[in-house]
């Protein structure tokens, strides 16, 4: 089970994504907004990755970083992933770095 919820709808990708506080690193960036909700989390790929075969793989791999990671110690976020053409070459130990370290960047 995942310690945290998904974003679902585009207008809540949308609204993190214009809202939010923003972290980039060479493979992902982070977007994320403080909330008084559980922390939700959607991650995003695009065309840019590559085929429906990479962007899935690369999707699994944020959200299997993500699930090691386990909760954010400082709150109650939104926060949206949005996967960078690195992050399909990317070891999985690189791109779990980037993740950590992007989202310890915005929910400070």
């Amino acid at each position: 089970m995942r310690w945290y919820g998904r974003l679902r709808r585009e207008a809540e990708f949308a609204s993190v994504r214009r809202t939010g506080q923003r972290a980039s690193t060479a493979t992902v960036s982070a977007y994320a907004v403080r909330g008084s909700h559980p922390t939700r989390i959607g991650v995003t790929t695009s065309k840019a990755l590559g085929k429906a075969v990479v962007r899935n793989l690369v999707r699994r791999r944020i959200r299997g970083a993500l699930d090691r990671l386990g909760p954010l110690a400082s709150g109650q976020f939104r926060v949206v992933l949005v996967a960078r053409p690195a992050a399909a070459q990317a070891s999985y130990a690189d791109l779990a770095d980037d993740v950590a370290s992007a989202l310890s960047r915005v929910g400070r």
